[in-house]
């Protein structure tokens, strides 16, 4: 029992007396308790719009979020960060893209951001070059569908032949009948090129430049035309029944030695028509056509293919070629048959203007 005195003692200096004692039990308690339920954590978690205050015994920043009633498949954290023992953590929600590149479509999930930033994410390289929609600056918040096509520009090069060519060339020096060959060679040169990539696929290569890195070396053929001497047109069989005013003299490889003009063209054969020439006269063997404008009408020439094999011999410019304005420089030569005509095909001549 508790006893007053006239010293003035009281129930209130009595429990100021126990208080000290009455702390240390309690701290004693509180030490007991963490030791027996672990440490109390505190987190604050906040989606921008609504944050929870919970307390915890676990320091786990997904079961936070869980027990503070957040979706951990539908929030993206942030950021998590210590303040004052408060553990905040700052959640922004997410919502599926579905991007799709050429014939493929991924689906992704994303926060608040540009059509620009949300490919990055994905692990898309966007450039100048390449074609999004929409566009890359537009700003996506809800469930979102992005075409993506990928396009490059890479450049290369690769090395190809410059094929040679052989040129055919006669000679009176050679018999006829004699072929001789100097083989060529081929060069080689660097060509450099861009090619369009387009999702991975190249789309088309356009070539840049070609560098030449050695240079072809044509090759030649040539062929013998030398024969028999002859002295006129008199000793050599023609198709021609022309006659000139006096023998055509001939060199050894039957060619006019005496002549103004010397020239190559193609020439092909043609047949009665029931019309006469284009100068008035009836068409015969040794009569051709031509372009007047290139051999003037009444020309006379003296003609052999270039192969030396076919002699039409004595001509005169006499008619007008049907060819004069898609080969002008050609002549078509008068035959007695179409079997000749066929015969004799078209082939390149020697024409050499008599007068």
């Amino acid at each position: 029992m508790l006893r007053f005195n006239k010293s003035g003692f009281s129930f209130s200096k009595l429990l100021q007396m126990r208080m000290p004692l009455m702390a240390m039990l309690l701290i004693a308690a509180i030490c007991a308790a963490s030791l027996l339920f672990g440490t109390v954590n505190t987190f604050t978690v906040t989606d921008g719009e609504k944050t929870h205050k919970i307390h915890t015994l676990s320091d786990d920043v997904e079961s936070a979020i869980t027990v503070a009633g957040f979706s951990s498949d539908k929030y993206k954290v942030l950021s998590v960060s210590a303040t004052d023992n408060i553990t905040n953590v700052a959640l922004a929600y997410t919502f599926p893209v579905y991007i799709t590149v050429g014939d493929k479509t991924v689906e992704t999930y994303a926060i608040e951001s540009t059509v620009g930033e949300i490919l990055k994410n994905a692990g898309y390289n966007v450039d100048g070059f390449d074609m999004v929609e929409p566009s890359v600056d537009t700003v996506v918040s809800d469930t979102a569908y992005i075409d993506y096509t990928n396009i490059d520009y890479i450049t290369g090069s690769y090395t190809e032949a410059i094929p040679c060519t052989v040129k055919t060339v006669y000679s009176s020096k050679l018999d006829a009948g004699t072929t001789t060959l100097t083989e060529g060679k081929d060069g080689e040169q660097q060509v450099n090129y861009t090619a369009k990539v387009v999702n991975g696929v190249t789309v088309e290569t356009v070539v840049d430049s070609r560098i030449t890195l050695s240079e072809a070396v044509n090759g030649t053929k040539t062929v013998g035309t030398k024969k028999a001497a002859v002295k006129t047109s008199e000793n050599v069989k023609s198709v021609s029944t022309l006659t000139p005013s006096t023998p055509i003299e001939l060199d050894e490889n039957g060619n006019p030695v005496n002549f103004k003009k010397h020239i190559t063209v193609q020439a092909t054969a043609y047949t009665y028509t029931g019309n006469k020439c284009s100068t008035g006269v009836a068409p015969q063997p040794g009569y051709i056509a031509v372009n007047p404008n290139v051999i003037p009408y009444g020309t006379k020439m003296y003609i052999k293919s270039s192969d030396g094999s076919y002699i039409y011999g004595y001509a005169v410019a006499a008619d007008t070629g049907g060819f004069i304005n898609s080969r002008p420089n050609n002549v078509d030569l008068f035959m007695t048959s179409k079997a000749a005509c066929t015969a004799f095909g078209r082939r390149n001549v020697e024409i050499y203007i008599l007068e």
